[in-house]
């Protein structure tokens, strides 16, 4: 180093330690979150204001969100932080609301199995607390510019984006013709009745047909096409159960009609589980081996193993649980594209080796 280089170099660093604590967001947010603990140089936060017991498996929870709340599209989600035992831990949600006047948001959950975010919410969450928000992303949007007749498909929770996206509907005064199919167990339980009434008042064109499996069985999709004979004249919207989007993804695409249907997920696509040779993963950073069986993705098979990688949606949304993949070849269950390079990201929850790998893990 000449000496007028290391000239330079002592001025930087004495302007890095002048500036220090001003440059430092993270203590200015421990500073900031004394006083208001939703403020933030750079976080999303928001201030869990209403609880609502939806049904005896779903609640809705409202949230106020601080100044950096970029806003939203009808139907996009988020990643929810929340600090459990100590370590921050996210899961991505559907919006269940459109953008609101008092800037209020709604995220409306279903109770899982097996603990995690969601049941951690469920069984914890309570007025005042406060959790992290990611900006608002996805692509099941309505379409610009909006069609004048839309089928709505919703099994489930699957109906929370639909919610949104009639809000907007109905606060915009859209005046086209809306069938909205929703799938639930029981009619009497079903999810949102009294919204949905309300609704329907505002929105003259929506026709609202209820289908309760426990009532009338599953619906399949060559009922749908009876049900709602127009198929070809609508531009569809579907989110529900994995299988039973399929299932209408290939009734539509004997139809020829695939550039009509638009679709949302919240699970990943489910790896083969037919017989095959173990791929066996090396993870470098905890000098630990494991075995990826048929049937079972990255993350599941990391998890099996002990080991406990980022993740939020489970579904190849938030890339919360991106990782470098340093040798091996990985294929991707939602686009189909292989990793062959190495030095090549890669999300767990929706990958599956294809040879041996080497993981930074």
């Amino acid at each position: 180093m000449t000496a007028h280089e290391n000239v330079d170099s002592s001025r930087a660093a004495r302007a890095r330690w002048l500036l220090h604590p001003f440059d430092d967001a993270p203590a200015w947010n421990r500073l900031l979150q004394r006083i208001n603990p939703v403020w933030s140089l750079n976080e999303i936060r928001a201030r869990l204001v209403r609880r609502v017991e939806e049904d005896d498996e779903t609640i809705s929870l409202w949230l106020q969100a601080n100044g950096r709340w970029p806003g939203h599209a009808a139907g996009q989600h988020v990643a929810l932080g929340v600090e459990i035992d100590g370590v921050m831990r996210q899961r991505v949600f559907t919006l269940s609301t459109p953008e609101r006047p008092d800037g209020r948001l709604r995220i409306t959950l279903r109770r899982q199995p097996g603990g995690g975010v969601t049941d951690w919410l469920h069984r914890n969450a309570r007025t005042g607390q406060i959790v992290t928000l990611s900006r608002p992303s996805g692509n099941f949007v309505l379409p610009q510019p909006w069609p004048k007749r839309l089928l709505m498909l919703a099994g489930g929770s699957g109906l929370t984006p639909m919610m949104a996206m009639l809000g907007q509907l109905a606060d915009e005064n859209y005046d086209g013709d809306i069938v909205l199919v929703q799938l639930c167990r029981d009619a009497r339980k079903r999810l949102f009745a009294g919204e949905l009434d309300q609704l329907q008042a505002k929105l003259p064109g929506l026709q609202i047909h209820v289908h309760a499996s426990s009532q009338s069985g599953r619906l399949c999709a060559s009922a749908l096409a009876a049900l709602v004979p127009e198929l070809a004249g609508r531009h569809c919207l579907l989110c529900g159960p994995s299988a039973w989007m399929a299932e209408v993804g290939r009734l539509y695409k004997r139809r020829g009609l695939s550039d009509r249907l638009q679709r949302e997920r919240f699970g990943a696509p489910r790896p083969e589980s037919a017989a095959g040779d173990d791929q066996h993963i090396t993870a470098s950073r905890s000098r630990q081996m494991f075995t990826q069986k048929p049937g079972a993705s990255l993350l599941e098979s990391a998890e099996a193993a002990g080991l406990t990688p980022a993740y939020g949606c489970r579904a190849g949304l938030c890339r919360t649980c991106l990782c470098k993949k340093q040798r091996g070849t990985v294929r991707n269950l939602i686009t189909g594209l292989r990793s062959e390079q190495p030095d090549e990201w890669v999300q767990l929850c929706v990958s599956v080796a294809e040879s041996d790998l080497e993981l930074s893990l």
